[in-house]
């Protein structure tokens, strides 16, 4: 209801009614909410190195050769061994103290330390080969995944390895499960990326190789 003010024109009475109800409107109006800024993703990614081992193939390739380097080793400790053993049935059917006993007995001493320095070094040697190999493979990886993570704007790329909960597993599966760094990820493991880019890396390297004289 408007209420007229005495000396007061009728327009300016409008006007003032006006006003109020605009004030009173604009007080009473819901206020919008704000929108909520869109979250970035983390700058972290997730490279599983056991995945690009097993799927790597120029890695697979020099992992079969360094085992057919040891299948030789085995081999030639096989036929030590039964040389040893030759010895050691011709010393049990010589007289103790004779001298074809003493001669024989040397000779298995000799055959023997050979024996163990020969699986020693082999040993050796393919420890050696197997973390020289492990180490390219890091390398390799190193030299794509540095430019990736630039372009990507990931600041931490974190190691993880294949885990399973099934109980049919081996003890070191196992204990690889219980003790796994990251329990729980979702779109943050880059290994697929990282594996096409050292196809890409090898297929280069293959090509460049062709084209030399």
């Amino acid at each position: 209801m408007l209420v007229l003010l005495p000396g007061v024109p009728m327009l300016k009475h409008l006007s003032l009614a006006v006003g109020l109800l605009l004030l009173a409107a604009a007080s009473t109006a819901p206020v919008p909410a704000q929108e909520k800024p869109a979250e970035s993703p983390l700058p972290i990614g997730l490279v599983n190195i056991e995945k690009i081992a097993q799927q790597h193939k120029p890695f697979q390739k020099k992992v079969a050769a360094m085992q057919e380097e040891a299948k030789e080793l085995q081999s030639s400790a096989t036929l030590k061994q039964s040389e040893l053993e030759a010895v050691g049935n011709d010393l049990r059917k010589v007289v103790q103290g004779s001298a074809e006993f003493q001669k024989l007995q040397m000779q298995f001493g000799r055959l023997q330390r050979e024996l163990q320095v020969f699986v020693q070094e082999g040993q050796q040697k393919f420890r050696d080969k197997d973390l020289k190999l492990s180490l390219s493979l890091h390398r390799e990886i190193d030299e794509v995944l540095k430019p990736y993570c630039k372009a990507k704007g990931l600041r931490l790329v974190v190691r993880t390895n294949n885990s399973s909960l099934d109980e049919n597993q081996s003890q070191q599966q196992i204990l690889q499960t219980l003790n796994r760094g990251v329990l729980y990820e979702e779109g943050l493991d880059i290994t697929d990326d990282v594996l096409k880019l050292l196809v890409e890396k090898s297929e280069k390297a293959g090509k460049s190789e062709k084209g030399k004289p």
